[in-house]
């Protein structure tokens, strides 16, 4: 992740003593309290999830589609962001049948 750093100029501005005008970083903890610990880890847990159970079951199938809760984050566009929301199970193509994740 990279630091995004901001300009201040040289000059204090009015009203502000020398220690204020120190550059500062932004605070994202709010941003980062947003993704429950959406972290990389989870990113990769989520990804050898959906690969273990890339065949279905009861008929060995390979197309799987994962079933999600409607609870992901939403993002500028009012659109769901991919791989927020939570994975409950997983729902075979050909035979319609279906099991927890």
């Amino acid at each position: 992740m990279s630091r995004v750093k901001l300009y201040w100029p040289e000059t204090p501005a009015r009203g502000l003593s020398t220690e204020e005008s120190e550059p500062s970083v932004i605070p994202f903890a709010r941003f980062v309290e947003r993704f429950r610990g959406q972290g990389p880890l989870e990113a990769v847990s989520r990804a050898q999830i959906i690969h273990t159970n890339s065949h279905c079951p009861v008929c060995r199938h390979p197309v799987t589609e994962p079933i999600e809760l409607n609870d992901g984050f939403i993002g500028r566009s009012n659109l769901p962001i991919p791989g927020t929301a939570t994975l409950v199970g997983f729902r075979c193509q050909r035979c319609a049948s279906e099991w927890p994740a």
